[in-house]
């Protein structure tokens, strides 16, 4: 009898570490969103973005999220920039490797945007409405939703600034505050048009906390003939 309450207990103590790996979930994770933006600037008031993102569940691996997009901006004013744009975005929804069919989303988005100066920071508002085409499993369908950006930026030199954003999300389905995101990071001008931010990412959504590292790349290219494009 002792001999198999021995055994018994050895076998719970053995199985713990299993089990409580086998309850990690996706938020448990350090995920990583890796970017790349160019803005391409052809008059004063015309210019296109060209925007990619590849997110993973973990830094490296366990694919999350790809997402690209296409859009078109005039420029009211110098610091004020009107969009319209198409994206396109493949998701994996489930953890670990199954056996579903990712979600398939086609994007329409209006955007407003909105810089100034504050004291010492360089303050961007972003206001925008989607118009999400769903490819489910079960299902087609469209949601509605806004979404507003409010970013701080904090040039400590040339080459080095900071920054802060706060994005919250307003569904105009179910719930209707199902989401926000939280960035604060550290970039770098490696060239005139070219910059490298790093953030770490609180994304808070329908009621999971996700931990992420953003790391992204921005490029401007600037074709008009009298180049006073303004440093990124």
């Amino acid at each position: 009898m002792i001999v198999k309450a021995s055994q018994i207990a050895l076998l719970i103590v053995l199985c713990i570490p299993a089990q409580l790996f086998a309850q990690k979930t996706s938020d448990d994770y350090l995920g990583s969103w890796y970017t790349l933006g160019i803005n391409h600037r052809f008059t004063e008031k015309f210019s296109v973005n060209t925007y990619g993102e590849l997110r993973f569940y973990e830094p490296i691996s366990n694919y999350n999220l790809t997402f690209s997009s296409f859009s078109g901006n005039y420029h009211i004013k110098k610091k004020q920039t009107l969009s319209v744009a198409y994206a396109y975005l493949d998701i994996d929804s489930v953890f670990d490797e199954d056996n579903r069919n990712n979600t398939k989303e086609n994007r329409i988005y209006e955007q407003y945007n909105y810089k100034h100066k504050l004291g010492i920071f360089n303050v961007q508002h972003r206001f925008r409405l989607e118009q999400r085409f769903l490819q489910l499993a079960a299902k087609n369908e469209m949601q509605n939703r806004f979404r507003y950006r409010f970013s701080l930026k904090y040039n400590i030199n040339k080459t080095l600034f900071l920054g802060i954003k706060e994005e919250p999300f307003v569904n105009f389905q179910d719930q209707a505050f199902h989401e926000n995101r939280f960035f604060i990071g550290a970039g770098f001008h490696l060239f005139k048009n070219m910059q490298l931010q790093m953030d770490y990412l609180k994304h808070h959504i329908r009621k999971k906390n996700f931990n992420r590292i953003q790391i992204g790349i921005s490029i401007l290219t600037d074709y008009r003939k009298s180049k006073s494009a303004v440093k990124l």
